[in-house]
């Protein structure tokens, strides 16, 4: 996956927000920053699975 800028990682987060909407469901300011780094390349892939864990386990 290549990196993106914050532009492009805000368009794909409105997408994605709405889709969820769609379906009942939505990000805390924690989740959504945590999916902004990923797209952006400022962690990785692995790096985001780990963090998502911890937050899933502190939610």
């Amino acid at each position: 996956m290549s990196d993106r800028t914050e532009e492009q990682a805000e368009h794909l987060m409105r997408s994605a927000k709405a889709s969820m909407a769609i379906e009942g469901f939505s990000l805390n300011r924690k989740q959504e920053s945590l999916v902004k780094k990923c797209l952006t390349g400022a962690i990785s892939h692995k790096e985001f699975i780990k963090r998502a864990l911890e937050l899933s386990r502190h939610a």
